[in-house]
């Protein structure tokens, strides 16, 4: 369904000889997709659309306080329905976040959770956790929930566990701080990666296309209603559409 990720990743890394973003740069230049990085080389966008579907890649700069120093985030607009709100984390960040939030606030004394805080720290608190005994190694490395948590399970099981499973030995060993999210009719990834080689944005992105894939088999289990998301809900993405942005000069 979505060709235009399918040829990305059908291209594969490129090998050892070139480095940096040059090699970024040649590795999506071989599929026809936008590439612009900003001119302090701090950080790269790449773009494509696909089906109707607009993918985005960012490196750069991390816009979260659990991942240090950099992350990759990726977007794709799928016009999946507003009441399809799912998250996947690592079990180590899982375990971080709901200490921080409930630090957070029982130390100031609030009694609601604020829009300013992240939907992956909000969610923690607001959704229940999906029952993963099914498979026990995808319950050693994560923790999923989400506002249907039946729909969310169906989720997991068409397609994105195994991926799942194949990162946390390889892309996200260890305790990686990772995030999949679903919300707004989109679906969002980050992770921590302090070098974006071409090798691990393909890793990564054959995680996210089976989420993606996996949510589009969604579609028609749907209920009926609930499709909107709230227009208070905190943004997850950095926007690069203001002239300011580095990335636009």
């Amino acid at each position: 369904m979505f060709q235009a990720l399918r040829r990305w990743l059908s291209l594969g890394p490129l090998g050892a000889r070139s480095s940096g973003f040059s090699a970024v740069e040649a590795w999506a230049g071989r599929a026809g997709f936008r590439f612009r990085k900003a001119q302090d080389r701090s950080r790269f966008l790449i773009e494509t659309t696909s089906n109707g579907c607009e993918l985005r890649m960012e490196w750069g700069p991390s816009q979260r306080s659990y991942i240090e120093p950099s992350e990759l985030r990726l977007r794709m607009d799928m016009n999946l329905p507003g009441s399809v709100q799912m998250l996947v984390l690592n079990q180590a960040l899982m375990e971080r976040l709901e200490g921080e939030t409930f630090e957070r606030y029982t130390q100031s004394a609030q009694t609601m959770i604020d829009i300013s805080t992240p939907e992956e720290m909000r969610w923690l608190a607001m959704f229940p956790k999906v029952d993963l005994s099914f498979d026990k190694p995808l319950r050693s490395h994560f923790c999923v929930l989400g506002a249907d948590p039946d729909l969310t399970l169906a989720w997991v099981k068409a397609g994105l566990a195994p991926q799942l499973e194949r990162a946390s030995q390889s892309l996200l060993r260890g305790d990686t701080p990772f995030v999949l999210i679903t919300m707004r009719g989109k679906m969002y990834l980050r992770m921590q990666l302090a070098e974006p080689s071409p090798a691990a944005l393909t890793q990564c992105l054959e995680l996210f296309d089976s989420a993606v894939l996996a949510a589009q088999s969604l579609i028609g289990q749907m209920p009926q209603g609930h499709t909107e998301w709230p227009s208070t809900a905190n943004t997850a993405w950095q926007q690069l559409d203001d002239p300011e942005d580095p990335l636009r000069r």
